[in-house]
């Protein structure tokens, strides 16, 4: 993967989260986070440490900009550490795979399956921790459902005009 590339994606998207998503809350359940993609498309030989502090970085930056101390990298930092794991359970030529997890590296059923995993553990962190109490479970479930539903289709939206560009 190109570096430079992959800055100004990273960029992009959390220029989208800060100034955009974060600001539009339907329903005051869904809370969508795109930037999770720049986690999950970093390069497979990167090392596991790389990858958790890059998700750090991303988090720390989430954090700052929403006034959120520790959800978000908690989270980031979560997703980078189960990304390897979750690509050496679904690819199963990993030697052969070069650069970043992609639809046509992994297949379709593959990268839906480990894109289920990451955003439900992601949001279901954030929201866990941002309410810290199972008072209103409910409504918190709900928020996780919903923005894990939304996140889930912007980041296939994504991958899917970086497939096609």
């Amino acid at each position: 993967m190109n570096w430079l590339r992959y800055i100004g994606i990273l960029a992009l998207l959390l220029f989208l989260q800060v100034l955009l998503l974060d600001n539009l809350h339907w329903l005051g359940l869904v809370h969508p986070f795109v930037y999770i993609w720049a986690i999950i498309m970093l390069p497979i030989e990167l090392p596991r440490w790389a990858q958790m502090l890059i998700g750090a970085a991303i988090g720390a930056v989430m954090d700052i900009s929403t006034h959120a101390p520790g959800i978000h990298m908690a989270a980031c930092v979560m997703i980078a550490y189960l990304r390897p794991l979750l690509v050496a359970h679904y690819v199963q030529d990993i030697e052969r795979m070069k650069g970043g997890i992609t639809i046509q590296a992994i297949g379709m059923s593959n990268y839906l399956r480990m894109l289920t995993v990451l955003v439900l553990v992601h949001h279901t962190m954030v929201f866990l921790l941002e309410a810290f109490t199972f008072r209103h479970f409910g409504i918190t479930l709900l928020q996780i459902i919903f923005s894990g539903l939304f996140s889930f289709a912007l980041v296939l939206m994504f991958e899917y005009v970086r497939k096609n560009t």
